[in-house]
This record gives structure tokens, sequence and C-alpha cells, in this order.
């Protein structure tokens, strides 16, 4: 008998969505942003078969296949751990197992829920909020919206799509650690979900002129790539914007502020961490909320 869905549901939130060796999220954007991708697997310690690897045993085929015998690897590692078997004994996979769950709760001891309330929405990144979202056990579903290029060219939809979004944060009761604590963190915060809500100096961040520019904008060249950051003590962090999840031209003027420097709060994932650089993965930015907004805003 297979490993049952319930228990690959169980062993991913378990092991926190990332992988048991190399610690990366292994929820990621889909192909064009249309669907979040799985990027790991659940692996078996001792094999499901006798004749796979560390199958010597004398578990039974339900032991084989509970939660204390499977980890969560990146496609990678699994196959790394299945072809170096001897580099990969029983006792050191569950000693790594271990060694994950610690990091785990250390990391959760950090998080505190988000309770920042956007009042207007800048930027959404749609795919990565959906992969969020599933690992939380919420969803939106964004069928009618079709492919979407850009979601400033969405129309009046977008204030559905962002309503949408809105209550699945809320539904989310996400927790994240404040930026500035994760940098104390060190290298045990790559991976982490990270809140923020301050000044940021503002790069290359243009509306694209053609669909075509809204896909190439982004092509991992620090230097032409758009982006906000900021210095945290020595660290640069920068969080590279994509304009596709821009929500309308407004908010791109947000995004090129007089002097460069603007404000913004959000959510992202610190995807990177060395000593001197660091680099998060906008998930959400906003204007935060105040007791005059929430005022003149509501509605009886």
């Amino acid at each position: 008998m297979p490993v049952t869905p319930y228990v690959k549901r169980v062993v991913w939130v378990r092991d926190g969505g990332c992988c048991a060796l190399c610690r990366e999220r292994l929820l990621l954007d889909g192909i064009d942003a249309e669907q979040p991708m799985f990027r790991g697997e659940v692996a078996h310690i001792v094999a499901e078969q006798r004749d796979g690897p560390r199958g010597e045993s004398t578990l039974t085929p339900q032991q084989r296949n509970h939660q204390s015998n499977l980890l969560l690897l990146c496609f990678d590692h699994h196959a790394e751990i299945d072809t170096r078997v001897d580099d990969y004994p029983v006792e050191r996979l569950h000693q790594i197992k271990n060694d994950h769950s610690s990091w785990l709760n250390e990391r959760l001891r950090e998080e505190e829920r988000w309770t920042t309330k956007l009042h207007n929405f800048f930027y959404l990144n749609v795919p990565r909020l959906q992969a969020l979202a599933a690992f939380a056990g919420v969803s939106i579903d964004l069928s009618r919206y079709g492919h979407i290029v850009a979601l400033h060219e969405l129309g009046w939809d977008l204030n559905r799509l962002m309503l949408g979004f809105k209550s699945l944060l809320q539904q989310a009761d996400l927790k994240a650690i404040p930026l500035e604590k994760a940098l104390t963190l060190g290298h045990s915060s790559r991976g982490a979900l990270v809140s923020f809500d301050g000044p940021f100096r503002t790069k290359n961040i243009d509306m694209p002129e053609t669909t075509e520019g809204y896909r190439m904008a982004v092509r991992g060249d620090p230097s032409t790539d758009p982006q906000i950051y900021k210095k945290v003590g020595d660290v640069r962090v920068t969080l590279y914007i994509d304009p596709r999840w821009i929500t309308t031209t407004t908010a791109f003027v947000h995004f090129r502020p007089p002097g460069g420097r603007g404000s913004f709060a959000g959510l992202g994932l610190l995807n990177s961490f060395d000593a001197k650089r660091v680099n998060v993965t906008p998930l959400v930015l906003g204007l935060p909320s105040t007791p005059f907004m929430d005022a003149f805003f509501r509605s009886d």
C-alpha cells in the first residue's frame, strides 16, 4: 500500500514545506504564473520495497509508509540520498529529520502573527501567494481572470482580485519573522517568511510598454533588474520587483517616488543570505492602514 495523500500532507506540513537537507522552500511559481509548482517530494528513509534504497529492514509495509519513516526533500536531494546510499544510512537520515525539526521549531519561536493591515495593495505576487495559501490550506479561484499578463491590465476585475487576496491573507493567519530579527539569525533564516514596514530605495522600476517587456523585466542582473532595497546595518536587503504583479498604474508611481525613496510594508520570502547581501522575494507590498483610513473608508 503506497503512502496515502493524507500522510503526504502531514509530512509537507510537519517539515514546513522545506527540503530537510538544503532548507529550500518547495512551493514555487508555476509556469507563466498559472499554478504554483511543488518542487519536492516525500521520500522514504527505509525504502517502501525491500529491494529499494535501505530496504533491508524489519519494518512492516505500514511502518515503511508511516510519516515517521518519511521526510520532505527537493528533487535533487531525493535523488542524492537514493543513489549514495552508503553516505545516507538510515541512522543519518533520522538525524537529518530530527535536525530539521529542531531548525523549524527555532524558526517558529521567532515568528510573530502578521497583523499589519494594508489599505492599498501596490504589489501582489500572485503565484507565490497562491503557493503560500495552498500550504496554509486556503485558496482563491483565479480561473475567471484567464492568463494574467499584468495585474494593472485587468481593469475592474482587479478590484475583485484584490478583495480576494485581502480575504485570503486574513484567512491564512500568517506568521512571519520581522526582517531585522531574521537578519540576526544568519543562514538559518533562509526560506523564512519575513515582514517589513519602512523606507526603501527604489531602482529601475518602469512600466513596460509591451507584453514581452513584462516577461523580460527581471533577467537576474542586479544592476538592471527592478528592485527596492535598503541597508540594515552592513547588510544590503534587496527585493526584486516583477512589474507583472504591480497592481495599478498609480502603484507604479509609488515605485518611482521623488528622490528614489519610498515606504513599503508587506511580506516576503528570504531566499538567499550572505554576510553583506540578502535577497527577499516580495509577496505583498502596500500602504499600511491607519485609524483615520479605517474610519474614512469604513462602510456602515
